[in-house]
């Protein structure tokens, strides 16, 4: 990658980290705490405006960017769309909030959602439940117009992963993500500690200043994407030096010609992979707002916002010494083994969150999950890359991206967070609940492996799936023995508090959906398995 390239896409994802860590981060505390959604609500802010960017990727921008080849040109409205879609967003936002509850300003007075409550309550004819209705509605205007603007800001998304592919060769592309993915975290963690000053207990979102700041910031980044071609097609048309060209060609091609008459690609391999990703994120990042929460309660560590903020800090720290790190660490292992370290680091850290004594171990932890998603992220994009076709890359991109965006909110809409509101509402039911969610996640991974044996023609032997039925039975019956039986229970979580304790089961089910999908890595391989090694398209190109 020329090096006006690698400038100007680094100004972009430094701005673009920057922004996201200074309006998303706290979104879901000003959600829960500010306008008294329950988690499973809280977690929607993430779920739905992830489901329609990757439908529009997959459906749209991925067809639009592979036949007119257009990246940069995707990214640039992506974002424009989305800064006025912000402003849009918190003008609604604001006419509910301020219009419909008969509040003209609120002031400098920072208030918890119970005291404004009674703020509001004391100077309109609502009551309290009204005003609390008219809050929910408010949330609903950021969560349903977020969905909305995520259509046309998937483009930025889509034109971004094919973007940086198209600039790089295979042989540099992992150290280039780790490099971005090392000034990504730097301006993540810019980003967050400026929302720390700017949030204001949730005034900073109530008044709109967050939603003018990332707007402002989205607006302002377009223009550092003017230095960079459009795509590969401008490569080819001579926008860069011609052994580039021809390097980058050789590398993409290679592993599309497999018999010396017809192109194909291990397709199969690819739909394996993304399903494995896609059951660790969704395991992993299934907690994802709730951890904020869960350190913020009186009962487990009463932490402050700076707290929380330096938790996040401390998962972009970690962010930034893993992309300096994975560039090496790849090269000298391997990007297949790599990733197995990523999912392994991901593990370690959440299943150690129940037992945690002292909120060290959530400090340890967001450092495991930011090395954990950097390397990840960099291994598969790479890994990806490898097999999927030049011509094909936009929309295998959308696909892609589905398995890292979707989890985002996914998993905590529809596993962790029914299961956290379910106990807190009627702790009685734990039992039945837990029943069903190991009940639910055995299902998961038969299903993934009767799906897998007959579309994907895995290599397995005998000892391999015995190994992994016996674990996944063991897994199973260990969730309702741990968490049916009080007793037990209670020495382990060693809390007594129905909020804290809920939240707990959830990092509990969050660690199976990681093991789950890290077993199917290492036993269920298809027969092509080693085509995702470099070392195997170094050969190829020999030969």
């Amino acid at each position: 990658m020329q090096r006006k390239h690698f400038a100007s896409l680094s100004v972009f994802q430094l701005m673009a980290m920057f922004r996201r860590g200074i309006f998303y981060f706290f979104l879901s505390i000003y959600l829960y705490e500010f306008l008294g959604v329950s988690t499973t609500e809280m977690t929607l802010f993430a779920t739905l405006p992830m489901i329609t960017n990757i439908v529009a990727q997959s459906t749209l921008w991925g067809r639009i960017s592979d036949k007119y080849k257009k990246r940069r040109l995707l990214i640039i409205f992506g974002e424009l769309f989305a800064a006025i879609g912000y402003l849009v967003v918190f003008w609604i936002h604001n006419f509910v909030n301020k219009e419909r509850v008969g509040v003209g300003h609120i002031g400098d007075v920072l208030f918890t959602q119970s005291e404004l409550v009674l703020h509001f309550s004391s100077i309109t004819i609502f009551d309290p439940s009204g005003i609390q209705s008219i809050l929910r509605m408010s949330a609903y205007t950021i969560i349903i117009g977020f969905t909305i603007i995520e259509a046309g800001w998937s483009s930025s998304n889509l034109g971004w992963s094919a973007l940086i592919a198209d600039l790089t060769k295979d042989s540099e592309r992992s150290r280039v993500m780790g490099l971005l993915q090392f000034i990504g975290g730097i301006g993540n963690v810019l980003g967050v500690t400026a929302c720390g000053f700017l949030y204001q207990n949730g005034l900073g979102f109530w008044n709109g200043n967050l939603f003018y700041v990332s707007s402002g910031i989205m607006i302002f980044s377009m223009l550092a994407l003017f230095m960079i071609p459009e795509s590969y097609a401008d490569l080819k048309s001579g926008v860069v030096e011609e052994q580039e060209i021809k390097t980058n060609e050789v590398s993409e091609t290679t592993l599309r010609v497999r018999d010396n008459s017809k192109k194909i690609w291990p397709w199969k391999l690819f739909i394996w992979l993304i399903l494995v990703l896609a059951v660790v994120n969704i395991g992993g990042n299934s907690i994802g707002q709730m951890i904020q929460i869960y350190v913020r309660l009186p009962n487990t560590f009463n932490s402050t916002a700076v707290i929380v903020a330096q938790l996040r800090n401390t998962s972009s720290i970690a962010m930034i010494i893993g992309g300096l790190a994975i560039g090496f660490l790849s090269s000298r292992f391997g990007e297949v083994k790599m990733l197995l370290v990523g999912f392994l680091l991901l593990l370690i850290g959440t299943i150690s969150l129940p037992f945690a004594p002292h909120i060290t171990i959530f400090f340890i932890y967001m450092a495991l999950k930011g090395t954990s998603r950097v390397w990840i992220q960099t291994t598969s994009y790479s890994m990806v890359n490898r097999i999927v076709p030049l011509e094909k890359r936009g929309k295998m991109m959308g696909y892609y991206n589905s398995a890292f965006y979707l989890s985002w909110g996914l998993g905590g809409t529809i596993i962790t967070g029914p299961i956290a509101d379910s106990i807190v509402v009627d702790p009685a039911n734990k039992i039945m609940i837990m029943f069903y969610t190991a009940l639910f996640i055995i299902a998961i991974g038969i299903m993934i492996y009767m799906l897998a044996r007959k579309y994907l023609k895995l290599n397995l032997k005998k000892k391999q799936v015995d190994v992994s039925v016996l674990i996944s039975s063991i897994i199973g019956l260990a969730i309702v023995v741990i968490f049916s039986i009080k007793p037990i229970s209670e020495l382990i979580l060693g809390i007594d508090n129905t909020v804290a304790y809920s939240y707990e089961i959830t990092f509990y089910v969050a660690s199976i959906l990681v093991i789950l999908g890290t077993l199917i890595y290492l036993l269920f391989r298809p027969n092509d398995f080693n085509h995702l090694s470099k070392e195997m398209t170094d050969k190829m190109k020999v030969g």
